[in-house]
């Protein structure tokens, strides 16, 4: 059982690894979706994954989720119709962004 626990800890800290940069963030969603799936067949199999292992899963989640919502945003916005409300959204995104250690 511990060589299966340790198989399925290193094939999620891969995972994460590999979404450090991520160049297409439509694509994010699904990395975001592989990622869970990934923990969910770990739970499956019964395997109890590192506490630690858990919050860094979770830490991985919400900066990819932040990176998407700021990058969608940016993409989509025009700056000649931008008003307040438009501006303040970008500014909640890239703060949110900044709280979950999204690269620049």
């Amino acid at each position: 059982m511990l060589h299966l626990k340790l198989e399925k800890e290193l094939d999620i800290r891969n995972f994460i690894k590999s979404v450090e940069h991520v160049d297409d963030y439509k694509t994010i969603l699904k990395s975001v979706k592989t990622l869970n799936d990934k923990v969910e067949a770990a739970r499956d199999l019964e395997v109890d994954l590192d506490s630690g292992l858990i919050g860094e899963v979770n830490r991985c989640t919400s900066r990819l989720i932040s990176e998407r919502n700021l990058r969608f945003e940016m993409e989509s916005m025009k700056v000649y119709q931008s008003d307040h409300e438009t501006v303040q959204k970008l500014k909640d995104l890239i703060e949110k962004a900044q709280d979950t250690n999204v690269a620049g």
